[in-house]
């Protein structure tokens, strides 16, 4: 077990942890705030800067390269100067400048402000991983880390719909506002609750000189052992389809808006998306746990493209649309919430922190392309089913190169305890992620 994952000798009370835990979860949901803010009001933005798609796309990527930048700068440095002060200092950094994008006054500004203020909150997920995995015991460790991290898709739901509320009463900046001051209140309770040192400087040396000997051999130890196959399979599948759910998460309002759907409705359609997620997750985590997650999802992924196509037809459909929209999310994003089980079944215990890490970051890069081609596309005047059934296309890829992970896999026996589990990640490879350790 990495020695910065492991328990001090008198760990935190159950109700600290229950308290920790908690906090965390607040940054969590203000993460997927965060992440979805631009897509709630990209209609009334690019009519009030005067922008076209292209331009709300490429100022959607900007935010995202940010968010891949500061997760894998902020992890390390949580490392050597601590948990707590580092998260501060990315939820001062996302706060601050979320703020300043009430006030852009161009489409180059508002990108600037988006990409810096995405430093900081991808720097604030690697933080609360570690700090949620070494405050709870091992028994409860996975349990409690899963249930933090259903606060990204539940911080979309919810500030999705406070958006809906108030957006077009208030104006867009309203919407920047609220995002910007919940980033810096969260910081409160953060030093409040969050111990000021998770290990000793003695527990903490050990991991970092394992860090600087390990860190050369990552690449090489994800494709030893006959993965180099699967493993290119795996990224394959989590490319194309990060791609799609990036471009449908990041554009349905504009698309809704596009078809006759008011601004203010046309923003839940990126809440029911992630509703459909988080339904789509439970069940598909009940029938990973029974057994390996690669078929379950590659049929979830098929199904997806099938309602992708069909949602092209009706999209104008009004409330059929929705309920549409709903399943996509289910069997589309709520498979992609498995991609760390995914990885963990795949890498053994040596590298399977760097397979998750690079699996997710392959992800990240997905979520940046998708808004930008999406902006593109939509720019040209496609036609939404056309839209749509280039969207599916991607879907059947995604499931192919999880399918195709499956048969290329090395089939070694594989720890009793990962088959059994609904999401198979420890306390430890969280704290490896949290470590830097991509």
């Amino acid at each position: 077990m990495n020695p910065i994952a492991r328990e001090p000798s008198a760990g935190p009370s159950v109700s600290n942890v229950l308290s920790i835990t908690l906090v965390c979860f607040a940054v969590s949901m203000i993460d997927g705030f965060d992440t979805l803010m631009l897509s709630f009001v990209a209609p009334l933005l690019a009519r009030s800067l005067q922008i076209d798609h292209a331009t709300v796309g490429r100022i959607f990527g900007a935010g995202f390269i940010g968010t891949v930048l500061g997760s894998l700068t902020v992890g390390p440095l949580a490392d050597r100067f601590g948990r707590r002060p580092m998260l501060l200092m990315a939820l001062a950094v996302t706060g601050v400048f979320t703020l300043g994008c009430a006030f852009a006054g161009s489409a180059t500004m508002l990108a600037a402000l988006r990409f810096i203020g995405g430093l900081g909150m991808g720097g604030a997920i690697p933080p609360v991983a570690a700090i949620t995995a070494e405050s709870s015991s091992p028994q409860r460790r996975s349990t409690l880390v899963i249930l933090m991290f259903i606060g990204f898709p539940l911080g979309a739901v919810v500030g999705g719909a406070v958006t809906a509320a108030l957006m077009m009463r208030f104006g867009w900046p309203l919407v920047f506002l609220m995002g910007g001051a919940f980033s810096l209140l969260v910081m409160i309770p953060v030093l409040l609750v969050i111990p000021s040192r998770n290990l000793s400087r003695v527990e903490r040396a050990p991991a970092l000189k394992q860090t600087s000997t390990r860190g050369l051999q990552v690449v090489g130890g994800v494709f030893t052992g006959g993965r180099l196959g699967a493993t290119l399979a795996l990224w394959f599948g989590v490319l194309s389809s990060m791609i799609l759910s990036g471009f449908l998460v990041s554009f349905m309002p504009t698309i809704l808006n596009m078809n006759g759907v008011e601004p203010g409705r046309a923003a839940l359609g990126s809440v029911v998306l992630n509703l459909g997620a988080i339904g789509g997750a439970l069940v598909l985590s009940a029938t990973v746990g029974k057994r390996a997650p690669f078929v379950p999802v590659s049929l979830s992924f098929l199904g997806g493209a099938v309602l992708t196509a069909a949602l092209g037809q009706i999209i104008g459909a009004g409330n059929v649309a929705f309920a549409m929209l709903f399943a996509v999310g289910a069997f589309l994003v709520g498979g992609q919430l498995t991609f760390p089980a995914i990885a963990s079944y795949l890498f053994p215990a040596n590298v399977r922190a760097a397979g998750i890490g690079w699996a997710l970051a392959i992800g990240r890069v997905g979520s940046i392309i998708g808004p930008v081609v999406g902006g593109i596309l939509l720019s040209q005047h496609l036609s939404f089913e056309t839209l749509f059934m280039l969207s599916a296309i991607l879907a059947v890829a995604g499931a192919l190169g999880i399918a195709l992970a499956n048969l290329l896999r090395p089939r070694e026996a594989i720890e009793p305890a990962m088959a059994a589990r609904s999401f198979p990640i420890t306390g430890s490879e969280f704290g490896d992620a949290g470590n830097g350790k991509h």
